[in-house]
């Protein structure tokens, strides 16, 4: 993959990824190399350094944006010593124990800039970032889940992290009041040439920003291609169960009335033995392709091939992914 790869018309392509967390963080690290690349965050993570912050100060979590701030370092030696700095987790200290210093630092930026917006903005220039990161709304809100037996969960992390009664299924997502898109994420999706949806899990990290008034309305909107990036796995708390044709069916039930992903792709490729049974013991399972289903529910087609990678923790291959996002 080069450069050249990734140019329209003479220019380098504009790639914005919505999701959040891990998922959407391994497919920067290939893209800023190529195009101008633009990360949108979901803001609702309720759980560990993040949702601590979130509580005592009164701020957006930092977690899933330090993880996209992570990935779009330059690739120098002291760029890198940085991420291991920013990712530095504190193991003791009353108050500290927990903590990320790069969500400290974030935190510290929100405050001393005078919001979560300018913090992000201090901190990617200080660090020189290849791309850029937008929090998807700048509202504060919670992620609440209806279960198949009428209940309610409410937090992001409860969500995820559920282990009884499984089975209750998820039915839908809503959050605990209104949200508007942060426009500067808004404007991101419309002048796209393409925009990637995933991966990521499905009810915290990528439908959350569904949510959010103004983001399906801006993917409807924008002529950029649409790409969905469907899980390697199955969660036993979220997707037990789930075919490649039941994410793209609910991505597309999130967006507007009639709107649909033009590509998705999907990994068909080998897993590891050892990680395939170690993922079993958590009741984690590679993701069924049902090709002619997922055909009906996109426009322009189902890409498939081998976009895993990982001996025991199972990943997307972000340069595989990157290719075959720019070739489509």
């Amino acid at each position: 993959m080069n450069e050249k790869t990734a140019r329209g018309n003479g220019k380098r392509l504009k790639i914005t990824v919505i999701g959040g967390g891990t998922g959407v963080s391994t497919v920067l690290g290939e893209l800023k190399k190529v195009s101008d690349v633009t990360a949108i965050v979901s803001t609702m993570d309720s759980g560990g350094s993040s949702g601590r912050l979130r509580d005592e100060h009164g701020i957006l979590p930092p977690g899933d944006i330090l993880k996209c701030i992570s990935e779009l370092l330059p690739d120098d030696p002291r760029s890198t010593k940085w991420r291991d700095i920013l990712n530095y987790r504190f193991r003791k200290g009353k108050g500290l124990e927990g903590h990320s210093l790069g969500n400290l630092l974030l935190a510290a930026a929100y405050d001393w800039e005078g919001g979560t917006n300018f913090g992000i903005d201090a901190v990617s220039w200080l660090l020189s970032l290849q791309g850029q990161v937008l929090p998807v709304t700048l509202n504060d809100v919670q992620l609440i889940a209806k279960l198949s037996d009428g209940s309610d969960i409410e937090g992001e992390t409860k969500i995820d992290l559920r282990k009884d009664d499984l089975y209750r299924r998820i039915e839908y997502i809503y959050t605990s009041r209104r949200a508007q898109v942060y426009k500067p994420a808004y404007e991101a999706i419309l002048k796209a040439d393409k925009v990637v949806i995933g991966p990521g899990s499905l009810f915290t990290s990528v439908l959350p920003n569904f949510l959010v008034e103004g983001l399906p309305e801006a993917l409807a909107e924008t002529t950029a291609q649409k790409i969905y990036v469907c899980n390697l796995v199955t969660d036993p708390s979220e997707t037990d169960g789930y075919k490649a044709s039941d994410f793209i069916d609910k991505v597309n039930e999130y967006c507007q009335e009639g709107e649909l992903m033009d590509y998705m792709v999907v990994n068909t490729g080998p897993i590891s033995e050892v990680a395939r049974r170690m993922y079993e013991t958590e009741r984690k399972f590679p993701v069924e392709l049902d090709m002619s289903d997922c055909e009906k529910k996109v426009r322009k087609g189902v890409i498939t091939g081998a976009y895993c990678k990982g001996k025991t923790i199972l990943r997307h291959d972000s340069a595989s992914l990157a290719q075959t996002i720019l070739a489509l």
